[in-house]
């Protein structure tokens, strides 16, 4: 007898892969489309934390962190590498969104990981957000606690999909705004303020290559463990 292949609804790999694929497409579209704002301000996030956690790991200390309903975020830290910290926030991003796509690959470990990532955000909020009257640490405190009581009340299939969508969106933002802050906005005259104008001012190497290494790097990175996260 001849197999035939599994159709779609035989198939749970498939219906991710799709569901992943129409999802990027819709967030590209619709990148600023507003109800877009919490998971854009969210991916903001993680940059800034892609900053703080490389100024620890090189030895250095966080200050103070704050995001805004901008999309724009800072992180004050002292000591450590100064280079591989400004490097920490789009590969920051980055990480956090394949790290995310693969806790999220198998269907039923989404609770879990969205419970661990709402009291990571809470922490965080205690720790690091300054000042603790302004929207950054509003923000932070009210997405931590709602996916905490998503993560045990909300069914297991949807709290899949969040994760799956945060860490999408998460990959998609560290390409989308390297293209925003460095090759359209970044090259401008005087241009000042972005990570890779102030990796140029330190090294000397131009911001756009800082911009285009990014965007190989995450390339590469995605088409490398492609099998292990879609």
């Amino acid at each position: 007898m001849a197999s035939s292949s599994p159709s779609l609804s035989q198939d749970p790999v498939l219906r991710r892969r799709l569901g992943l694929a129409l999802a990027a497409v819709a967030i590209v579209v619709g990148w600023d489309f507003v109800l877009f704002l919490p998971l854009r301000v969210l991916v903001v996030v993680f940059h800034e934390a892609g900053h703080a956690l490389t100024a620890l790991a090189t030895g250095g200390e966080v200050l103070s962190m704050d995001v805004g309903l901008d999309e724009g975020g800072v992180t004050w830290t002292r000591g450590g590498s100064r280079l591989l910290i400004l490097n920490g926030g789009y590969l920051g991003s980055l990480a956090a969104g394949l790290v995310l796509l693969r806790l999220a690959r198998d269907d039923g470990r989404g609770r879990l990981v969205l419970g661990v990532l709402g009291g990571l955000l809470g922490l965080a909020a205690v720790l690091w957000f300054r000042p603790i009257v302004g929207v950054g640490f509003a923000y932070a405190v009210l997405a931590g606690v709602g996916m905490v009581v998503a993560a045990r009340k909300a069914p297991a299939w949807l709290c899949d999909w969040t994760v799956r969508l945060v860490g999408l969106f998460s990959v998609l933002y560290a390409i989308v705004d390297i293209r925003a802050d460095v090759l359209d906005h970044g090259l401008a005259a005087g241009s000042t303020g972005s990570d890779a104008a102030m990796l140029a001012d330190a090294t000397g190497i131009p911001a756009l290559l800082w911009g285009l290494g990014w965007l190989v790097v995450g390339g590469l990175s995605v088409w490398r463990l492609r099998r292990h996260v879609f």
